[in-house]
């Protein structure tokens, strides 16, 4: 949830983390994330 706490503090729209944040975060495939955490994500981008 780091991520979305650093959009709501730059305010930016930056859905892609960038490379060292990626190297970082082990991989997790689309069906892992539940459809709420995304919706979720994405109101507090878009906010």
């Amino acid at each position: 949830m780091s991520i979305v706490c650093d959009l709501e503090r730059t305010n930016q729209l930056n859905l892609l983390p960038d490379k060292d944040l990626v190297d970082l975060c082990p991989h997790i495939e689309p069906y892992q994330v539940p459809k709420s955490l995304v919706n979720h994500t994405i109101y507090y981008a878009l906010k």
